[in-house]
């Protein structure tokens, strides 16, 4: 934005538009190219030129419409045309068209800003139109090329017209990113912004810079970690800033070093592309990590041992130093230690002692290994790890302790509780760990008797209870038992007596606890000081208890024990921290002391045990401390006063009191106002104190009265600061005043508190206007014969008042001879400004001055009154003026150019005072003062010209004059001076000061001198960065160039380079040859020269950081030169991808599944650890640095890790467990160097990893096996191969394989069979008779050693052997097939299969016997080819066409044979059928279904019609119109017998069988197939109206049954409505009626309810099996219900048997035929006989 207004600024200049406006200067139709960012060019309107002269529009758009190119606005005033043109166009471009048709040549006059040689204008002819072009490349970040300004004049035309060319600034030149510090991220940061800051610059500005953006580009997603943000630098739009930040907090642990490429984009966009590297800085937090340890060891006892573990920091970047310490159970710790090893790198030694398994009594020891840092003990990692200890048995049982003492509550039924425990150990195992035990008394005698030991059988370590049997005689009172029992108790192994053991038991009786504590008093009061600390001594509260040997325990109760401590012995109370009171919070305390005994004794049989306890409450009375500050508070708003206010006004009312607390009850509040912090403000600048200080003083008063002094109000008054001066606006419009209020009686801390409080201050209207010094006696003048609105002068009063009355207002009256309306003034600004027009003349009469008066006034001057401030005071003051009439000066000095040379040509060294020209002019004026001329440069059309020249004010001598350091430079883009001259009469504004000027030109042109060196870019501008891997004459990028500002194309400007001195920053040692040279580069001519590095020598080996001098010299006299330091980056180049050490490709490494842990180093099957994974990589840098990662397999990833152990190392571990006992994974490790360039490199290994077990058996993955041996002596030559079993341990093994042996452990007591122990094959050792067994069964077991008795059933293989006939053969299922053919039929047709078995299951093939085949005569021609028998599958198919003329038919045998040439033969008889055998049978089923047992239903018909039925096919069954029917099959059948077909008459005869036909039917259901019809002759025709009529059929019978339904429902409600009014006649009284004589006791009718009582009736009582009794209606006259209730299950007294059976004798079931369970009646013999039995 400066740029753009600088430029606009200039041309408004130049144009002459005023400067204010310039930044107004927005183009009409080019805006677009100027756009941030840059807009598409929009339609812009047509424009018509028609008409136009050159003096009206002298440029003209180009015809044709570029984007590069647009014309602006015309500015007619200055003749000036805006264009606007892009840089970096290559070609001649033309930018204007002159609106002239002349053959004269226009030319270009001059060039009022910028360089003719770095534009290179020029007009061109074509076809008779004139254009300007520009035949110069532009380069806007050129200095010196953003602006040009030329005028060009055309013959005939007066007008000069004036091009101002703006070069626009494209997004050309692409953004670099500097890296100047290297970036280090410490892991686990907070997200955002870090502190990597770069720098990106871009040579084109604001273009870029403003819409710059950036990119991330990773091979390891680094552009999801990462992100970039881009800030641009206030003012400063060459440069931004590139910030990285985190999306993602940085691991250490996962990533070392982030490398990735950033891509800075710019507009366009043009890009540029570098490498950071992110050092992610390890954070010492990670817990150690295991990389060597185990989980358990299992050793003999009385053995020591030594083991070797390890940890390692998981902070690799620090990898500090491990120490190790252990935590195991007290009385473990002399069994374990552990030593770091020297130095806390290499681990450490866990040692075992010796450890006596039977007197520790234990096998498992559990010891857990801590690994710590060493600088951070905290700092852990602790694991787990388990000793087994192997036992040897040689103990006997021995008492746990040898005595155990109890106390317990006499005559008390109780279990024995022992402090300790209570038992034996026999340390053995097995049987010899069983002991009995059993109780002796010693004293007193008998006491034994007393306690029972539970149980009496122990096992090794057993637990045994004494209880208490006769509590009786456990008295205290008893002298035999006050001093106690003893007893004995004998363990005694069970099957060993005389190992014994011996625990003698003490027990002592003790009395009740009945007394309770008590306190001195239940309250007592104490006071003291809230401030008290802590330690403070509060009060003793002790209570007291009567028992012996009980004692007293004081505790506090509720929230007290957060600040009170108490001594439970003493009962004194302490204050336990500091600040626990605060008067204000709770003046009172009350605190509740709790005193219990601790004798605990139980106080009954089942009782908890006895606490008595007593409670007494502390009343603590807080003193209260004046401590507290006091605390003040403003008014929410601020107080506004009216200046000039007297004395003792109130400032501070209704609202607006302050006011101030303090909480302390010796509270003494007072007022004061700070001076020294209070200040007052005039517009913002600080008023001096002494026109404030004083003008205000603050009262205390308490609202509360003077008895609480710590609540007071603020009253500010109103105070002289000195006589009858109180506030004045005038000094100050604002006064912050500092109050403070304080409390005299503060003991302890501050004492006050204070607060700003602002008052307004209101203005008022007094004070006067007042005429401003020397205003109405300074010299006024005006010419005569002025125009209107000729400004005189001006007047100024001013008005101390405030804004509201401080507006002064002129007006002026004539005085003495002066006339009327001559001049007026301005009410506002007090301008004074002629009024007539030409009126004021100087000579008719003479006039030498005008008088008037001016009045000043602060009235309000408003339209409405209502908007005037309140004070409606107002002041008037007068003051006199006196303006002088001046003569005119009217000529204009004129240039003489015949006097002297208006081009000057002059070397480029001149030096000061040089001579340039003396310009000539004359001046005809009358007066002396008016005709002298004088002379001035106007260096407001050029400013750079006062730099260089000046000229004589009376001579008019132009001469050099330097008036900076800046000399004369042909090469700084000012090989011309045009000196622009004022020629001036009256310069010294003589008599009335006017002055007449006109103005002249003068060119200088300057002539070379070689003084430039040529100008390197600066060290920022200008660097390289490029590949190790450039090879030998190889050009680098960016190109060097040095202008030299010299004359172009001579050899002042013609620039050569050099490479001066080539340093290396990055600290290698190697030997540094010549790297680089300079190549000169020419472009357009030779004098245009930029240089190039170019390589000497190939770059591999040489990356870092270079200093690269750059030496530009020139050709001139004396010769210039220049040269600069600048950075030159040699990437390292990632050549090589790393090498595996270790593993190996395609290498198998087993584990042991017993040391598989998470987290640590894996150990082989071998007993070692695996070693560590390590790669090499010869680049440098991190080109070199390898990491590792498991890749590849999803799974592997999921349970693998590789942790960094050191440079290019790394540790295999788990990262999951697994739960397989065998688990292999496809592992492949990806090793990955740091190199980025041209990409990160990377080798894979990929290894089989397997975890076996290494220890148990082999196992068979199926544990039966079946196999046939050949009766007899053929067997004897078989053997076969028995299913091996798999040894876990030998999964993927090589050299360390176990081997297996086989055995016969069972079954094999007759000696039939033979077992290879290796090979697991099976022999016969003596020949089988398949007679005697046809199946035998023996057990075969796997292990490693030969010698096995018994095993596991996973290692044991049942083995059924089957006894093979000596000569098996294929056997058909069938002895006869027969099938029919027709006419119909077509070639192709399966007609049936074949089927034969084999007793070994050998493959069977199927042919026919052609030398048995019989045909017909008819038949004869085709009896050799008739069919095809398929010889696998069985299938013979028809492979001939039937003809009307063939009949009989086809009978030969099939051969089944296997592979051994042993066959079987079967008959087949195939059929010559016609329309008059064929028979359809219709289904409605699925034809899947019907297909499906086409075989049932051939034997289904077979049977029914007892004929052989063959199916020939099985089809949809069609309408006549051949529409398939929808689940309607048609089955194609014929009948044979007799070997005959069966004519189509007989099986019509069949049809009226309808007892056959529905049996056949019933079958066919069984198989859920549905039998329609059947039908003879031709195929069947199943009509639609067929099945219409059959449909109205149905619909009339379904009718017709509706209306029954109806008729049969009105008859049974009019049957109904009979039959219960005959049940009402019919009923019983109600029952309880006088006239039912029901309520008469004894009477047992069959409508009496005996059984009101609760649960009386069998029926709802869900405790008697009841029978089901009745299940016919109870009206009828065989009910089962008559004579029930004389049922015992009816009996109030009956209660069901013992098996819940309430009816034992009593068969469940009667004969009724019907669906449900009946008893026989009360009154048939069975019930009767049933009766009798019970």
């Amino acid at each position: 934005m400066g740029e753009r207004l600088g430029e606009m600024i200039l041309i408004a200049f130049i144009i002459g538009i005023p400067l204010a406006a310039a930044q107004d200067l927005n183009l009409e139709r080019c805006s677009w190219m100027t756009a941030i960012p840059r807009e598409s060019m929009p339609d812009l309107p047509e424009q018509n030129f028609d008409g136009l002269s050159w003096s009206e529009r002298p440029f003209l758009p180009v015809g044709s419409t570029r984007e590069d190119v647009c014309m602006d606005q015309y500015f007619s005033a200055a003749a000036t045309q805006l264009v606007l043109m892009d840089e970096e166009i290559q070609e001649d471009v033309a930018i204007a068209k002159l609106n002239y048709k002349g053959t004269a040549e226009p030319n270009i006059e001059r060039m009022l800003s910028g360089s003719f040689r770095m534009l290179g204008p020029a007009l061109r002819n074509e076809s008779d139109e004139w254009f300007l072009y520009i035949t110069e490349r532009q380069d806007y970040e050129t200095p010196g090329m953003q602006l040009y300004m030329l005028d060009i004049s055309v013959p005939g035309e007066t007008l000069v017209g004036r091009v101002t060319l703006q070069i626009v600034n494209i997004d050309d030149n692409a953004p670099v990113i500097r890296l100047l510090d290297s970036c280090v991220v410490p892991e686990l940061g907070s997200l955002g912004l870090t502190n990597c800051v770069y720098e990106v610059s871009d040579a084109d500005g604001r273009i870029s810079t403003s819409n710059m953006t950036f990119s991330i580009e990773s091979y390891r997603n680094d552009d999801e970690i990462f992100f970039i943000q881009g800030d641009n630098i206030p003012n400063e739009w060459m440069k931004m800033t590139m910030t990285l930040g985190l999306n993602k907090s940085l691991d250490f642990t996962v990533n070392v070093l982030h490398i990735f490429r950033v891509t800075a984009f710019d507009s366009l966009p043009n890009n540029h592309t570098v490498s950071i590297m992110v050092q992610v800085e390890n954070v010492d937090h990670r817990p150690p990590r295991w990389v060597e340890i185990f989980a358990v060891e299992q050793f003999d006892e009385k053995m020591a041992k030594n083991f070797t573990v390890r940890a390692i920091d998981a902070d690799t970047g620090i990898n500090g130093a491990i120490h190790y310490r252990l935590e195991a159970a007290e009385e473990d710790k002399e069994f374990f230690s552990i030593e770091t090893i020297s130095g806390g790198q290499d681990g450490a030694i866990f040692q075992v002692e010796p450890i006596d398994r039977d007197k520790l009594e234990r096998e498992i020891f559990r010891v857990t290994l801590i690994a710590y840092k060493a600088n951070n003990e905290s700092n852990i990692t602790p694991i787990d790890v388990v000793i087994i200890i192997n036992d040897i048995n040689d103990q006997a049982p021995l008492p746990i302790y040898e005595e155990y003492t109890i106390s317990i509550p006499e005559e008390t039924p109780q279990t024995l509780n022992f402090d300790t425990e209570f038992g034996f150990h026999d340390r053995d195992t097995g049987e010899n760990a069983r002991y009995s035990v059993r109780l002796e008394s010693v004293y007193p005698e008998g006491a034994a008797a007393a306690f029972l030991i539970q149980p009496e059988v122990g096992y090794q370590r057993q637990t045994f209870f004494m209880t208490t049997t006769n509590h009786s005689m456990l008295d205290f009172e008893d002298e035999n038992f006050r001093y106690g029992v003893k007893l004995q108790v004998i363990a005694t192994d069970l099957g060993n007596a005389t190992l014994t053991g011996v625990a003698t038991v003490f027990i002592n009786l003790i009395n009740w606890n009945d007394e309770l504590p008590i306190f001195e008093s239940s309250s007592r009061n104490v006071s003291f000081d809230e401030t008290v600390g802590e330690g403070f001594h509060v009060a003793t509260v002790s209570a007291k208890d009567r028992d012996i040997d009980d004692s007293v325990v004081h505790t506090l109760m509720g929230n007290a024990q957060q600040f009170l401590r108490i001594n439970e012995t003493t009962g004194d109370i302490y204050v336990a921290i500091d600040s626990a009171f605060d008067y204000h919070r709770q003046n009172e305390v009350l605190v509740q002391v709790r005193a219990h005994d601790t004798l605990g004794i139980p106080s009954s049989i089942n009782g908890t045990p006895i606490v008595n306890t007593d409670t007494s409450q502390l009343v603590i009375q807080l003193n209260d401390i004046n401590n507290t500050p006091p605390s003040l508070r403003l008014p929410r708003g601020s107080p506004q006063v009216e200046e000039n206010v007297p004395e003792g006004y109130l400032v501070t009312r209704e609202s607006l009191e302050i006011t101030a607390t303090d909480p302390d009850t010796t509270a003494d509040l007072r007022f004061e106002i700070v001076w020294n912090s209070s200040y007052a403000t005039k517009q913002g600048r600080e008023t001096a104190p002494s026109e404030y200080v004083g003008c205000l003083e603050i009262e205390t008063s308490f609202p509360d009265g003077d008895d609480n002094r710590g609540s007071a109000v603020g009253r500010l008054i109103v105070k002289e600061i000195r006589h009858n001066v109180t506030i004045d606006f005038e000094e100050f419009e604002v006064l912050y005043v500092t109050i403070r209020v304080v409390d005299n009686n503060t003991a302890i801390g501050t004492d006050y508190d204070e607060l700003t409080f602002t008052i307004t201050i209101i203005d008022m209207n007094d004070n006067a206007p007042e005429w401003v010094e020397n205003t109405l006696n300074q010299t006024l003048r005006v010419r005569e014969n002025s125009a209107t609105g000729t400004i005189i002068g001006s007047v100024q009063a001013t008005d101390i008042d405030g804004p509201l009355y401080n507006q002064v207002r002129y007006t002026i009256v004539p005085r003495e001879d002066t006339l009327e309306d001559l001049v007026r003034i301005d009410s506002n600004t007090g301008q004074i400004e002629v009024a007539l027009n030409a009126a004021i003349d100087a000579d008719i009469p003479p006039r030498d001055n005008l008088y008037f008066t001016v009045i000043a006034s602060d009235k309000c001057t408003e339209a409405d009154p209502e908007d005037c401030p309140p004070d409606k005071n107002y002041f008037n003051t007068e003051g006199n003026i006196t303006i002088q009439i001046i003569d005119t000066n009217n000529k204009i000095p004129t240039v003489r150019t015949d006097l002297f040379n208006a081009t000057v040509y002059l070397y480029e060294n001149a030096t000061q005072g040089d001579e340039v020209v003396i310009v000539a002019s004359e001046d005809l004026d009358r007066d002396e003062i008016y005709h002298t001329v004088s002379y001035q440069i106007n260096y407001a059309v050029s400013s750079r010209l006062r730099n260089f020249f000046s000229v004589d004010l009376d001579t008019g001598r132009i001469f050099v004059d330097y008036t900076t350091d800046e000399v004369l430079d042909r090469d700084g883009e000012e090989p011309t001076h045009r000196i622009f001259l004022n020629l001036i009469d009256n310069f010294y504004t003589e008599g009335d000061g006017n002055r007449n000027q006109n103005t002249t030109e003068v060119l200088v042109v300057l002539l070379d001198v070689n003084d430039n060196a040529p100008e390197l870019p600066s060290r920022d501008r200008l660097s390289w960065s490029v590949s190790e891997n450039l090879s030998k004459g190889s050009r680098l990028s960016p190109y060097i160039f040095a202008p030299d500002r010299d004359e172009i194309n001579t050899d002042n400007s013609r620039v050569g380079y050099e490479v001066a001195n080539l340093t290396l920053l990055t600290e290698r040692d190697i030997v540094l040859p010549d790297l680089f040279t300079a190549i000169d580069v020419y472009t357009d001519n030779m004098y245009n020269v930029s240089g190039e590095l170019e390589t000497l020598v190939d770059l591999k080996g040489f990356w870092g950081t270079y200093d690269i001098g750059i030496l530009a010299y020139d050709h001139g006299e004396p010769r210039q030169e220049s040269s600069e330091i600048y950075q030159l980056v040699i990437r390292p180049y990632n050549f090589h991808a790393p090498v595996f050490v270790f593993p190996q490709s395609g290498s198998v490494l087993r584990f042991a599944r017993e040391r598989a842990m998470v987290n640590a180093r894996l150990g082989l099957v071998s007993g070692e650890f695996l070693d560590s994974i390590q790669a090499t990589d010869e680049d440098g840098l991190e080109a070199g640095k390898v990491t590792f990662d498991i890749s590849g397999d999803d799974e592997a990833s999921q349970y693998f890790q590789v942790l960094a152990n050191g440079e290019n190392e790394g540790i295999l571990m788990l990262q999951q467990m697994f739960t397989e006992e065998v688990k292999e994974f496809k592992v492949s490790i990806r090793a990955t160097d740091g190199g980025t360039e041209p990409y990160p490199r990377f080798t894979e290994v990929t290894l089989r990893a397997v975890f076996v077990p290494t220890q148990g058996e082999p196992i068979f993955s199926n544990n039966i096996a079946d196999v046939a041996f050949v009766e007899q002596e053929a067997g004897l030559t078989e053997k076969h191969e028995l299913p091996l079993a798999v040894d876990l341990k030998n999964y993927l093994c090589a050299d360390d394989c176990h081997s297996i042996y086989y055995s016969i452990i069972d079954g094999n007591e007759e000696g039939y069979f033979a077992l290879d122990a290796v090979t697991n094959v099976l022999t016969l050792a003596r020949a089988l008779d398949r007679s005697e067994s046809e199946i035998h069964t023996m057990r075969v077991v796997a292990s490693n050693s030969r010698d096995v008795t018994t095993a596991l059933p996973s290692s044991i293989l049942t083995v059924t052997i089957t006894v093979r006939e000596a000569n098996p053969r294929p056997i058909f299922t069938r002895s006869l097939y027969t099938a029919g053919i027709s006419t119909l039929d077509s070639v192709n047709r399966e007609l049936l299969t074949v089927q034969a078995v084999h007793s070994e299951g050998l493959p069977i093939s199927y042919a026919i016997d052609q030398s048995s085949m019989m045909t017909d005569a008819s038949l004869a021609n085709v009896r050799d080819s008739a069919f095809l028998l398929n010889n696998v599958s069985g299938v013979l198919t028809l492979n001939m066409q039937p003809t009307a003329s063939m009949h009989g038919m086809f009978e030969f045998n099939v051969i089944a044979s296997d592979p051994d040439d042993a066959n079987d033969t079967t008959a087949v008889k195939i059929y010559l059928i016609s329309s008059q055998n064929r028979v359809f049978f219709m289904f409605v089923n699925a034809l899947t279904q019907v297909e499906s047992h086409a075989d049932f239903i051939a034997q289904t018909f077979s049977t029914g019609f007892n004929m052989t039925c063959n199916i020939d096919q099985v089809v949809p069954a069609t309408d006549t119109s051949g529409v398939t029917l929808d689940d309607v099959i048609e089955v194609r059948a014929h009948f044979i017998r007799d070997n005959v077909p069966v004519s189509t008459e007989v099986i019509e005869d069949l049809r009226s069988d309808t007892q056959t036909l529905r049996a056949i039917q019933t079958t066919l259901n069984t198989e859920l197939l549905v039998l329609r019809d059947f039908v003879t002759g031709a195929s069947p025709e199943i009509s639609a109206d067929t099945s219409r009529v059959v449909v109205y059929v149905l619909a009339g019978l379904s009718a017709a049954l509706a209306l029954l339904c109806l008729v049969l429902l009105a008859t049974f409600i009019v049957r109904t409505r009979v039959l219960n009014r005959r049940l009402e006649a019919l009923s019983i009284p109600k029952y309880g009626s006088q006239d039912s004589g029901l309520n008469r006791m004894g009477l047992a009718a069959p409508g009496t309810n005996k059984h009101t009582e609760k649960g009386s009736n069998p029926i709802w009582n869900e405790a008697i099996n009841a029978p089901d009794f009745d299940a016919i209606s109870e009206a009828s006259d065989d009910s089962d219900l008559i004579g029930i209730e004389d049922l015992p299950q009816f009996r109030k007294d009956y209660f069901p048997t013992a098996d819940g059976d309430s009816l034992t004798a009593v068969e469940p079931v009667a004969t009724h035929s019907n669906n449900f369970g009946f008893n026989t009646t009360p009154f048939s013999p069975e019930f009767l006989k049933k009766q009798s039995n019970l």
